[in-house]
């Protein structure tokens, strides 16, 4: 399934986009690609997703995609980069309300500028609702004149709540959710913004001044990446790398265990279970407060491990496909990695049911009685929950094993489309668009809402929180279960 790591670095790839405007010499980044080119790899697209994307049919039907797509070619009509191209069809994509679906650049652009140091702003920004403080300078030794905490109202003329708008569009998400674009704007601003509004040599700010709005205008700073925005960090962490996994009691009875998971890695993550586990039978613990905050899935067999200490009777979860093949494979690799997939899902660890067209791979979740965990349960959930977090989730939830503390979800509670993810490049602009080959179903929670797993205890954060590092789920989660 869907790796929060993975998007994180799609992300992060953000940042490598910048024009040159003073060179003479065409580069991957300037060269421009015509109509007629563009319009061959929209109906490439279009062909694919038509025939194999899972959305099809889940939120709107084949009739308006094979019209969005056709709207979409008939007005690519002026020559365009790739990153122009990219990012015309990001929006395209959002429209598939599927936050498995990605558009990469080329490898030659990805190749190009990792070679190269661009301009960032050298003060690092936070957007807290719909507005921006300075929380960090990486360049104090030039300019501190922006303090922390400090309001940004404009940069570079653009009022922020306008940049955020504009960059939510470009953040694809399951369904209709929001969290998912608050949490990675939020995350990620200083990321997206020269990724989207360019790389100015200099930079001018307006900000708030008492009761005064003022301006500063200050030299960029140039580097190949800025570091990311962290704000929880414990040292008291028993952790298990490879599997993502680190735990710790928050008392000295070992009566409540807070569990961090950091993603669902396909490494080493029984043996971490096991031991997690084991602790909280020795002790006699009490509370779980599980931490899928940021946690953008991984393995679906990781996720079946978990549930089977915490679940009390067996239950379904569904794969299902429409193809045997991958469609259109001149475009694309790792045909037989699906092939083997569907094996091992209708032969080994599932069972195969057809309807219609469509092949449908039933996994069964046994509660596991050594070690099973029945007592209470707290999972911490945000934006940045996905994929694989919402399948633990939506099974937790149903069966009420958990209540759940934070902002909903950015995966939907009744599925997702991943499984095996192929990528297809087209053939001019050399572009890649991450292609979900099934559609996961939470067979708990089948029905189509677009929509998160949403919280029993909503929280807010504002900026005071995160300057102080304060974990406003964390203190919820605790006076729920009554620490």
């Amino acid at each position: 399934m869907f790796s929060y790591r993975f998007l994180i670095s799609a992300f992060l790839i953000l940042t490598l986009n910048i024009a040159f405007h003073a060179q003479t010499k065409e580069t991957v980044l300037t060269k421009k690609f015509s109509p007629q080119q563009l319009k061959t790899d929209a109906e490439v697209f279009k062909n694919v997703t038509l025939a194999m994307h899972p959305v099809v049919g889940i939120y709107q039907s084949k009739d308006f995609y094979n019209n969005l797509f056709d709207d979409f070619i008939r007005n690519l009509n002026d020559s365009l980069t790739e990153k122009q191209f990219r990012l015309k069809t990001k929006l395209l994509v959002d429209e598939l309300h599927c936050g498995h679906t990605e558009v990469l650049y080329s490898s030659a652009y990805y190749k190009y500028m990792n070679k190269q140091k661009v301009n960032f702003s050298p003060y690092i920004f936070l957007p807290v609702e719909n507005q921006v403080y300075v929380f960090a300078n990486l360049n104090k030794k030039k300019d501190s004149t922006l303090k922390t905490g400090t309001e940004i109202t404009k940069i570079n003329g653009i009022a922020v709540d306008s940049l955020l708008r504009y960059s939510k569009r470009f953040i694809s998400t399951d369904g209709y959710n929001q969290t998912a674009k608050d949490f990675f704007i939020q995350f990620g601003f200083n990321i997206f913004y020269p990724a989207l509004f360019g790389r100015p040599d200099t930079f001018s700010v307006e900000y708030k001044n008492r009761d005064t709005l003022k301006t500063l205008k200050y030299e960029a700073f140039k580097t190949k990446n800025i570091p990311p925005v962290r704000f929880r960090s414990d040292s008291l962490f028993t952790k298990y790398k490879a599997a993502k996994i680190k735990h710790r009691f928050l008392d000295e009875e070992h009566k409540t265990m807070l569990l961090q998971i950091e993603g669902f890695s396909n490494r080493k993550y029984r043996k971490a279970y096991r031991k997690v586990f084991r602790k909280l039978k020795k002790n006699n613990s009490e509370n779980l407060i599980i931490d899928l905050r940021g946690n953008g899935g991984g393995s679906m067999a990781n996720t079946y491990k978990l549930l089977s200490y915490l679940i009390n009777e067996p239950e379904t979860q569904t794969l299902k496909t429409g193809i045997k093949n991958y469609p259109y494979r001149e475009y694309t690799k790792g045909n037989v990695w699906f092939k083997f997939t569907r094996f091992v899902f209708g032969k080994v660890i599932g069972v195969k049911k057809t309807v219609n067209d469509t092949d449908n791979f039933i996994y069964t979740i046994k509660p596991r009685k050594k070690n099973h965990f029945d007592k209470k349960v707290a999972v911490l959930i945000n934006g940045g929950s996905f994929s694989a977090s919402c399948l633990v989730s939506a099974y937790l939830q149903v069966h009420k094993r958990a209540v759940f503390i934070g902002q909903e979800t950015g995966g939907a509670i009744e599925g997702c489309n991943a499984g095996v993810t192929p990528y297809y490049k087209l053939p001019n602009t050399k572009i890649r668009i991450r292609m979900p080959a099934f559609r996961i179903i939470h067979d708990v929670a089948p029905e189509i809402t677009g929509h998160g797993i949403l919280p029993d205890y909503k929280t807010e954060y504002t900026f005071k929180d995160f300057l102080k590092k304060r974990d406003v789920d964390l203190l919820k989660a605790k006076e729920v279960l009554g620490y």
